[in-house]
């Protein structure tokens, strides 16, 4: 004879949009590059299966706090050089080139990745947020996320530092004017990615 069968109330029923992460997005003036390169990498490991929220605060902590190391992409640039083997170590097979391509490219490459890939693109803050006052140096992530849990992800720009005058959100749809803004650093970014995705 069959187990007698719990009690509805005993059952909870999930939706898949539960079994979602949310990843924090840093806030932060003086290092959006590396608050905005530390989503990303966080993001990739996600995807891949290799989220250790703890162990991944305590590798990119510098990487969003100080603008040392997070204050530009050349910055980010020279502080993954030096960690990638401690990032290979706790097992992430994440990989970053520089690129200068035009953002449609960029945003194609990130798009085919299917979450296995992201782009850090320097900005002009004022393109973006034309209402600020303040100036910053300023970066965003592209990546591919769901903007509402109950839709397909779809690619999405992650701002680090959205002002507050216009009411802006750290994670949005790809704007207009991102290639404008973009333009204005040569096309230059940094690209990251799994291992295997390129």
């Amino acid at each position: 004879m069959a187990e007698p069968r719990p009690a509805d109330d005993d059952v909870v029923l999930q939706r898949p949009e539960d079994m979602r992460v949310t990843i924090p997005v840093f806030h932060t003036p003086s290092s959006c590059a590396g608050s905005a390169a530390a989503f990303l990498l966080r993001r990739i490991a996600y995807r891949a299966g290799a989220y250790a929220p703890g162990i991944q605060e305590y590798v990119f902590f510098d990487l969003t706090n100080q603008p040392i190391m997070g204050g530009s992409i050349d910055a980010v640039q020279r502080w993954f050089g030096g960690r990638v083997g401690d990032l290979a170590e706790l097992g992430y097979r994440l990989n970053a080139r520089r690129v200068a391509e035009p953002t449609a490219t960029v945003l194609e490459w990130v798009r085919d990745g299917v979450g296995y890939r992201g782009a850090l693109l320097p900005t002009t803050y004022k393109k973006l947020h034309p209402l600020e006052t303040e100036d910053v140096g300023h970066a965003v992530a592209i990546t591919m996320d769901r903007l509402d849990p109950r839709r397909d992800e779809e690619l999405i720009m992650v701002d680090p530092w959205p002002g507050t005058a216009n009411g802006a959100h750290d994670r949005a749809a790809i704007p207009p004017a991102l290639d404008s803004a973009h333009r204005d650093f040569k096309y230059n970014a940094i690209i990251f990615y799994w291992s295997g995705w390129s």
